[in-house]
């Protein structure tokens, strides 16, 4: 079992989306996939068509039901413990260990977890287990900062591995000036993430756009990407 842990503190880098067409591209190539949806905002949770989970991440964190009570099976093979606004109540220091985490979700070969925007703890317990950390972000300035942010999140949730970096929603090449500015500080993993319109349009039909238009150029780039990150975790 690996796991994933999708983050930036910034909003509106496509995050929840890149969470998501990545779990559907893990499924593609015959993974079995787990997303844990730890974003009150419930992004993932709300593109797979669920609303009001009565099991969330809140009451599988707190030990309140077990893993099999909270998952559900998303109509686009992979599985999903829900999200909502529940999960602000969760009291971390009361959560299951870490260690107790990674023993129940030993029955799956790929856990991609969606952390929420801003500060949270949350975020740190998660990082804490992470096998790869992946942060999704735009060009835009505020986007780069929360990115930094996270990384300095995952350096103190003891973190040492790679820190990949996926730029969304682009409409050109990145150029070679800012690839040099964040070399320093992650690894860029590419193809880029074009912009589309047919992503928002997916996920107000509760899918990805990898089910929506699998030949589309975006579901290209995310099984481009996807691959990649199996290749780092050693699944493919």
């Amino acid at each position: 079992m690996k796991t994933l842990v999708v983050a930036n503190s910034a909003g509106g880098v496509g995050k929840s989306t890149s969470a998501h067409c990545i779990a559907v591209a893990a499924s593609e190539y015959g993974k079995k996939v787990l997303v844990i949806d730890a974003d009150p905002a419930a992004g993932i949770t709300f593109a797979c068509g669920i609303e009001n989970p009565r099991v969330s991440t809140k009451e599988f964190l707190s030990g309140q039901f077990s893993l099999e009570a909270a998952i559900i099976k998303s109509g686009e093979r992979f599985s999903i413990i829900a999200s909502s606004s529940r999960l602000l109540a969760l009291d971390i220091n009361h959560a299951i260990t870490a260690k107790k985490l990674v023993e129940l979700l030993n029955g799956f070969d790929l856990v991609i977890i969606d952390t929420p925007t801003g500060v949270s703890r949350i975020t740190n317990y998660f990082m804490a287990i992470a096998d790869l950390i992946l942060i999704s972000s735009t060009t835009e300035i505020l986007s780069l900062r929360g990115a930094l942010n996270s990384k300095d999140y995952a350096e103190g949730a003891g973190y040492g591995g790679e820190l990949l970096l996926l730029i969304t929603k682009t409409e050109q090449a990145l150029d070679n000036e800012f690839k040099s500015l964040i070399g320093d500080d992650f690894k860029l993993i590419e193809p880029t993430i074009r912009f589309s319109l047919q992503v928002s349009t997916a996920q107000s039909q509760a899918m990805s756009i990898l089910t929506l238009d699998a030949k589309s150029e975006v579901a290209a780039d995310y099984r481009e990407v996807t691959y990649s990150i199996l290749e780092k975790l050693e699944l493919i």
